[in-house]
């Protein structure tokens, strides 16, 4: 009598669990950011500011001195 060879089934929850962890990963790489890159203008209040002339030191200091005293 010939022997028959009963071969038994390789686990799937390994690959389960790997896959699993892939898209955790994934999800977290794309949507995980704490960063908010996405904000609307409308939420954000800006002035417009006029431009600015360079001032003399020495000039602004004595100034300020002058106020002081």
């Amino acid at each position: 009598m010939t022997e028959i060879r009963v071969e038994k089934k390789k686990p799937i929850w390994p690959w389960l669990l790997l896959i699993i962890i892939i898209a955790v990963v994934a999800f977290l790489y794309f949507y995980g950011s704490t960063e908010t890159d996405d904000i609307d203008d409308k939420e954000i209040e800006t002035e417009e500011m006029e431009d600015v002339s360079v001032i003399n030191p020495e000039v602004y200091q004595l100034q300020e001195l002058e106020m002081i005293s």
